[in-house]
C-alpha cells in the first residue's frame, strides 16, 4: 500500500510539471485543438491526466512486449473526432502482434532497420491499458513522454477528452 501511495504522490508530481507546462511553450499546439484523457478505468474512473494533441492528432504508446521480451510502439492519429491506429513498429513476433500482410486494417508491411512495420487504418475508440511497470508502458504525446506507471494505477484508459467515459 505504501509503494502504491509513493507511485501515485510521483506520478502526480509527473502530472503537476506537465499541466503546469504553459501552452506557448510547446510548439505545434492549437488552442482548441484535440485532447487527450487518461482515467482510471475501475471504479468511478476519475480523470487522471489530461493531454494536449499537435495539430497533426499523432501519439503513440509504447511497452515492452510479455511474451517475446522486445519494444513495441502502437502509433495513432485522431481524425475527424476518432482515434485511429495507424502502424505498429515491432522487432519479434509474439503473442498479439500482427504476424500476416493482410491483418485487420493492414494497408502495409514491411522490414526496416530490424523492425516490422505494419501500417494500417484500423479505428479503436477509447483504449483500456493495463499497467505494470515492468512493461515500460509509456504515452507519447507532443513531445511529452509519460511513463503510465509512476501514476499508480493498475489499469487506465485513454480517449478523446469527450469520450474518455461510456455513453
Amino acid at each position: 500500500m505504501l509503494l502504491r501511495r509513493k507511485l501515485r504522490i510521483r506520478g502526480m508530481a509527473a502530472l503537476a510539471a506537465i499541466s503546469c507546462t504553459p501552452l506557448a511553450i510547446q510548439p505545434g499546439l492549437a488552442d482548441g485543438g484535440e485532447w487527450l484523457c487518461l482515467s482510471e478505468t475501475r471504479g468511478n474512473g476519475p480523470e487522471v491526466a489530461r493531454l494536449p494533441l499537435k495539430p497533426d492528432g499523432i501519439f503513440s504508446l509504447s511497452f515492452i512486449h510479455s511474451v517475446s521480451d522486445t519494444p513495441v510502439t502502437d502509433i495513432y492519429r485522431v481524425e475527424d473526432g476518432k482515434i485511429e491506429q495507424i502502424a505498429e513498429i515491432f522487432e519479434a513476433h509474439g503473442a498479439g502482434l500482427p504476424s500476416i500482410a493482410d491483418d485487420v486494417g493492414a494497408t502495409g508491411w514491411r522490414h526496416e532497420n530490424g523492425r516490422f512495420i505494419i501500417e494500417m487504418t484500423r479505428p479503436t475508440g477509447p483504449i483500456p491499458l493495463r499497467i505494470q511497470a515492468q512493461f515500460e508502458n509509456t504515452l507519447h504525446v507532443a513531445g511529452t513522454d509519460l511513463p503510465l506507471a509512476d501514476l499508480g494505477y493498475s489499469a487506465l484508459t485513454l480517449a478523446r477528452c469527450d469520450e474518455e467515459r461510456p455513453h
